[in-house]
């Protein structure tokens, strides 16, 4: 009796972490917590005119790292297989790159992860007008910053995560993609232990719709996770009544999807044969211009765009393929 009273207690201390794992949590709770309004001054702080377009190599840029290091300080993530949370990189013979990463740890146990990134480099002073770079990609970052909040508190709540969260935040980009490059070109880990990688660029402006609803986001994939992408995120959308108007093929262009998925950072996780999505809400007028600024910014909207990734990122986590 006593040896199956033993073994009993031994099956729960196994199965007990794996029941726990798969409860459902209040993933809703958390997405309610997302503030318009603190993440439009996370928009405007780094796209203000202090930080002078945040070329690569310039003051402006690395004061922009700083804070970045500072939040990740703050949330307490943890380093990726390094002394810090910085990855320098040359970018030239004079100029030094600076990629930000850190992770947030599972809940339980695990060697996979799901990657989030951003870039937070613009194209500086041109002319002597600053490109401040709000939408582009000041938006995507804020959304980053974000998600740091979400699932830090989760980890914090022992709700989650149910996988490793990646956060890289590209500088360089505006050069070639070169920060990017860079990180998958020396991985720590192997490719296969991403199981996704999500990278945002643009998703702050209303100004090109695909319909006739402004509350929308595009997103292109790679292209054996489409089709399952697009059924997650139209069921994440309905069942939490999101309601975004969601542009599932690039403005019915196949040849522009297939060319604008070259054009971020989310070709160089493709290229390393990790299943790839970007957000974004789309090129317009102000895009590459001195008047990207954060009043362009509709927070309303971004902050439901925010929403959508953050429910999206979580459940790849629990629920991948």
């Amino acid at each position: 009796m006593q040896k199956v009273l033993l073994t009993l207690i031994s099956l729960l201390l196994i199965i007990k972490p794996i029941l726990a794992e798969n409860q459902p949590i209040d993933i809703k709770r958390y997405a309610q917590t997302i503030s318009d309004k603190e993440i439009l001054n996370k928009v405007e702080y780094i796209s203000n005119d202090l930080t002078k377009g945040r070329l690569t190599g310039t003051f402006g840029n690395m004061i922009t790292a700083s804070y970045l290091r500072h939040f990740f300080t703050k949330y307490g993530l943890s380093k990726f297989y390094s002394q810090n949370y910085t990855q320098s990189f040359k970018v030239d013979s004079t100029t030094i790159g600076r990629n930000i990463i850190g992770v947030i740890p599972s809940k339980y146990y695990s060697d996979e992860y799901i990657l989030i990134s951003a870039h937070y480099d613009h194209l500086g002073i041109i002319g002597g007008s600053i490109y401040n770079g709000a939408d582009d990609n000041a938006s995507g970052v804020a959304a980053a910053l974000t998600m740091i909040e979400l699932f830090s508190k989760m980890r914090l709540e022992r709700e989650g995560p149910a996988k490793n969260i990646l956060i890289a935040l590209y500088d360089a980009k505006e050069n070639s993609m070169a920060g990017s490059k860079y990180f998958f070109d020396n991985l720590p880990i192997d490719p296969s232990k991403i199981k996704y990688s999500i990278n945002i660029d643009q998703i702050g402006c209303t100004f090109s719709p695909p319909g006739n609803n402004s509350e929308y986001i595009l997103y292109l994939a790679s292209k054996n996770i489409r089709y399952e992408i697009r059924r997650r995120i139209d069921m994440l959308n309905n069942f939490y009544k999101i309601n975004l108007d969601i542009d599932h093929s690039f403005y019915d262009s196949p040849a522009f999807y297939e060319l604008f998925f070259r054009t971020s950072d989310q070709i160089n996780s493709h290229n390393a044969g990790i299943p790839s999505i970007m957000f974004t809400s789309g090129i317009h007028m102000h895009t590459y211009k001195p008047t990207d600024r954060y009043y362009f910014i509709d927070s309303n909207v971004l902050a439901k765009r925010v929403k959508l990734i953050f429910m999206l990122t979580d459940h790849l986590s629990r629920y991948y393929r």
